[in-house]
């Protein structure tokens, strides 16, 4: 686009009185002060019933900032706003733009603000700010390929920042921290406040190398493990540098020992150290294949893995967790799992005869999967096949005992 300021307000002062208007994406142009000037009279109009703002890699300083806090600070229709790349605004800049949330009538619940140089006094204002918000849900604060850790927020200023988001208002679920410099006493910090906020659904970690191995055991230890956990997405791409398959056997324990079945994406994309081995323990995680128990009591919610290509064994379980009847996923896993040994189906001998009719059942009914071939046909198929003497003795005894009752 390229669009400079001058032109950048002479198209935006065209759009007042637009009130179809609900989406205007202005990112990657050369807007300053004057372009910011002409959208707080398009935001602030009675008439405006924008949603989105897009103004990402820009050229707004401390002073457009500004007036963009007083517009937004004022409406009540604008959802998203995207100020990512931005890195003309100081850390004043933020702690003035963040007060906009703590107006009771902010309603915007998504905000990037990713490739900024946001700072500890900034991130502190915006655990202020969150405090006392019941709107925003979704903050992006990562970093960009092309600078190095934009967000300069020391463990300081991130103990700060979580502390203030303990008992508080704030409704923050999805938080992007991907590239901002996390290390060991960091993550200690933020594994705390995850472990003590329930909103937290969606967690961006990844293309955050400076992690030890033990930092990150400590974190899965915490964050994974505790009851409180609603961790539904943990983003870990370009992390497991070192000691790769040794942290996949700790993420796999955590997980196995958090029952809140809440986490349904991992993404372990960029992972390259990861080998079999390190596979295997997921492999293990979704289908504990030693008995039907074990199976049934595996994890039957994790549906995504990352983009990384996947062993053939892991793919077909991950595709298994996808589908919403987890009942019918344990079913499917017994089935695919544990009855592909003929010898397990010997197991039919020792059932009773009034659970016979109901195992059998189980095993042969129609898969619910649309689209799907129905694998429990081919085991009962199997079943009548290795066992004929089971039915025979079966019949017998139903026989006998109607001639009982003649």
């Amino acid at each position: 686009n390229e669009i400079h300021d001058d032109a950048a307000k002479e198209l935006i002062e065209s759009l007042n009185g637009y009130g179809s208007l609900v989406e205007l994406s202005l990112g990657h142009n050369f807007i300053r002060v004057k372009g910011c000037a002409a959208l707080e009279k398009l935001i602030s109009s009675p008439t405006s019933n924008l949603k989105e703002l897009d103004l990402q890699s820009n050229r707004i300083d401390d002073k457009a900032i500004a007036i963009l806090t007083r517009s937004l600070a004022k409406n009540t229709s604008i959802k998203k706003v995207d100020l990512g790349d931005n890195y003309g605004v100081t850390d004043d800049g933020w702690q003035h733009f963040f007060t906009c949330l703590q107006n009771p009538s902010s309603s915007i619940e998504q905000l990037d603000l990713g490739a900024n140089r946001i700072a500890d006094r900034g991130i502190t204002s915006l655990g202020n700010a969150l405090a006392n918000n019941t709107t925003l849900k979704y903050l992006d604060l990562s970093s960009s390929s092309s600078l190095q850790s934009p967000v300069h927020v020391t463990a300081d200023g991130w103990r700060s920042f979580f502390a203030r988001l303990h008992n508080s208002k704030s409704v923050l679920q999805d938080i992007l921290l991907s590239g901002c410099g996390i290390d060991d006493e960091k993550l200690d910090i933020l594994a705390d406040a995850v472990n003590n906020n329930s909103t937290i659904k969606i967690l961006d970690l990844s293309l955050n190398p400076q992690v030890t191995a033990m930092a990150w055991h400590r974190f899965f230890v915490a964050c994974l493990q505790s009851p409180e956990s609603s961790l539904e997405g943990l983003f870990l791409c370009g992390n497991l540098s070192v000691e790769a398959d040794d942290m996949m056997a700790h993420l796999a324990g955590a997980i196995a020992h958090n029952h809140n079945d809440t986490l349904e994406a991992i993404d372990l994309g960029e992972n390259l150290n990861i080998t079999k081995i390190g596979w295997s323990y997921f492999s293990h995680l979704l289908c504990n294949k030693s008995t039907i128990t074990s199976i049934y009591e595996s994890n039957h919610t994790i549906d995504y893995l990352g983009p990384t290509r996947l062993p053939v064994d892991l793919d077909n379980l991950v595709k298994l967790n996808e589908h919403e009847n987890k009942n019918e996923v344990a079913r499917e896993k017994i089935l695919q799992y544990h009855f592909q040994d003929s010898a397990n189906v010997q197991e039919f001998r020792d059932i009773t005869l009034k659970a016979l009719p109901h195992a059998i059942s189980w095993l042969g009914r129609e898969c619910s999967w649309s689209g799907k071939e129905n694998s429990g046909h081919t085991h009962l198929y199997q079943l009548l096949r290795s066992l004929p003497s089971l039915f025979e003795s079966k019949k017998t005894a139903i026989a006998g005992t109607k001639r009982k009752r003649e």
